[in-house]
């Protein structure tokens, strides 16, 4: 477009001089404006295709983490009749090995390989904030199945942030905004610690509900009890009847809090983007 207009070189020969030629600036003023309406309709159509392309991504993502994962996990509860409470769910006792899930292999592996064609078609800037998109769907994907579908043990955790540092390297590879995965490895701690330690966690160590530490304070108050709700022995079954555990009564008596979890669960309240939200306000 430079060279077609070549604006203000003379001798070009090229549109704006041969406008200027005529001596109309009606003709100039519409060619002018007729290469903005252009640009603008060029723009609007890049963004469509941009916005598609995030869409077909997320799409795969999903399909891989939740339909790829849950698959496997199908099949281990068909062979090895372990009850179904997500891929996280692990047993005590179960020998860990050193490598993240077939699913966040695979997704990551994909990932990369997309980028590199990404990044070659994109602007850095459009690079960045494309990039910043994906990993915060990438995180609402996750974060969606681990608080409707998944339980957490002790041990399954460790597999869980394993996943998580994996997915939170690829999400890094471009953009800046990627604080929602420093925060969900922070909830993490809710699965790995033992029941009599919670408290510490949630709080801080004064035990003070109000004191804006722990991750009452980094996390919010519903955010952080509702992560804790999909531990494996949050509640138990006893008879036919399932109830809380119960340390589950006795920190919630302590804490002097209600369970969020007994009603519904608003899950766009722990969105990246309710999390940079809330960032945002505290700042």
């Amino acid at each position: 477009d430079r060279e077609l207009w070549a604006e203000q070189r003379k001798g070009s020969e090229r549109v704006w001089e041969i406008l200027e030629a005529t001596g109309s600036h009606t003709s100039l003023t519409l060619a002018k404006d007729q290469r903005v309406s252009f640009f603008q309709e060029l723009e609007e159509r890049g963004e469509t295709a941009i916005l598609r392309a995030l869409d077909t991504i997320s799409t795969h993502v999903s399909w891989v983490l939740v339909a790829g994962s849950e698959n496997v996990l199908k099949n281990r509860v068909l062979k090895m009749g372990d009850r179904s409470g997500g891929p996280y769910a692990v047993p005590a006792g179960v020998a860990l090995d050193n490598s993240n899930s077939p699913a966040v292999k695979s997704l990551t592996f994909c990932l990369r390989a997309q980028f590199v064609h990404i990044q070659a078609a994109l602007t850095p800037q459009s690079l960045s904030a494309f990039w910043t998109a994906l990993s915060m769907r990438l995180y609402d994907i996750l974060g969606t199945r681990l608080l409707q579908h998944y339980y957490v043990s002790m041990v399954g955790a460790v597999n869980l942030s394993r996943d998580v540092e994996a997915l939170r390297s690829v999400a890094m590879l471009a953009g800046t905004d990627h604080q929602h995965w420093d925060m969900l490895r922070e909830l993490l701690t809710l699965y790995m610690t033992p029941p009599n330690a919670l408290k510490t966690i949630l709080v801080g160590p004064e035990g003070d509900p109000n004191s804006g530490k722990g991750l009452f304070g980094q996390a919010g108050k519903v955010q952080a009890l509702v992560f804790m709700s999909r531990r494996v022995d949050y509640r138990v079954k006893v008879g036919n009847v399932v109830q809380k555990s119960a340390w589950v009564v006795e920190l919630l008596e302590d804490l002097g809090v209600p369970d969020p979890s007994d009603g519904n669960v608003n899950i766009a309240m722990y969105s990246a983007q309710s999390l940079r939200n809330r960032r945002l306000k505290l700042s």
